[in-house]
């Protein structure tokens, strides 16, 4: 399908509302039966998510979000699960994962995987400032210091294995511009993953629609389902990319150094992050662009929900490659 087609299909499939799960009040009901959580007072579906259905829920004792697990098993959701209650614990921002009756951090429902978890106090982070930098900066930085001492590693699902098989899937879909951009960024990519850079588990994927706040401080960091045991300048990579960067593509040095500085104040980059940083930021760069152009070429009606514009991510890799 030609891409120019495809992008004038953006608006169509903007509207679908991703709750692929449907769920009648006493469905919602019996579900909550298996938890110690109280009765249900209400719920409503979630239209923000792209993969997973979610539902806002209230009991008799308190505020909650159902997630239901679309597309990956209940032994990787478990993973997932687990690591943000191990987040939780230590005091960073991360929702808590309430146990069934049996002590689980994961049902089964409707033949799916399910959590319920705590739902967090703010608002989705719709735009930034330097205030919302620096409290960014602050909480990631004892993120990767906690995450650390986490024992259990979690692959990267979107390693270069990942980059090869996609950028084979659109190569004819894309013109040889754009291909060219993605062979380039793809080396960024592959050298970022083989250097000895200091590493724990990330999450990966800190835009701001998966960060709440309030009051321009950072209050809750949702949606764990890409984090992995890898390099900790990715993760700023990936932040600065989207937090600190200017319509253009071209990074906002006051948000860029607010970030940094709140940062290194926790946990101080090694003289080798400062150097590849840059090159990290192209590789972060390489995996939302890439992904962004598979679901725009190749949209799955009914499960994609926001199909996000490519360019953006054309535009910033651009910019990084003329930074080096």
């Amino acid at each position: 399908m030609n891409l120019d087609i495809v992008c004038s299909l953006k608006v169509i499939y903007h509207n679908y509302m991703s709750v692929y799960t449907n769920l009648s009040a006493k469905e919602v009901s019996k579900l909550l039966s298996g938890y110690n959580i109280g009765s249900l007072v209400s719920y409503k579906g979630i239209s923000d998510g792209i993969t997973n259905t979610n539902y806002f829920l209230v009991t008799t004792k308190g505020k909650y979000v159902i997630t239901i697990f679309e597309d990956i098993t209940k032994a990787k959701a478990k993973k997932y699960l687990k690591l943000m209650n191990f987040f939780s614990i230590n005091g960073l921002c991360s929702p808590e994962i309430m146990l069934t009756k049996k002590g689980e951090v994961i049902s089964t429902f409707k033949s799916k995987p399910c959590s319920i978890m705590e739902r967090l106090n703010g608002k989705t982070i719709t735009s930034t400032n330097i205030s919302l930098c620096k409290s960014i900066g602050n909480i990631v930085g004892s993120f990767h210091l906690a995450s650390k001492n986490y024992n259990n590693k979690i692959s990267n699902s979107r390693d270069v294995k990942w980059v090869d098989e996609n950028m084979n899937k659109i190569k004819t879909h894309v013109s040889k511009n754009q291909y060219k951009l993605l062979s380039k960024s793809r080396r960024a990519f592959k050298k970022i993953f083989e250097l000895n850079l200091p590493q724990g588990i990330i999450h990966s994927d800190l835009f701001r629609d998966n960060v709440l706040g309030r009051s321009n401080k950072v209050t809750g960091i949702i949606d764990y389902y890409y984090s992995f045991h890898g390099p900790f300048i990715y993760e700023l990579a990936v932040i600065i990319n989207d937090w600190c960067t200017n319509k253009d593509g071209s990074i906002n040095n006051g948000k860029y150094n607010s970030l940094l500085d709140s940062y290194n104040s926790i946990r101080c980059l090694t003289s080798n992050e400062r150097k590849y940083l840059n090159s990290a930021m192209i590789a972060a760069g390489l995996r939302f662009y890439l992904s962004r152009l598979v679901d725009m070429i190749f949209p799955k009606v009914g499960e994609i929900t926001h199909i996000k514009d490519p360019t953006t991510f054309e535009r910033i890799i651009k910019s990084r490659i003329a930074c080096k």
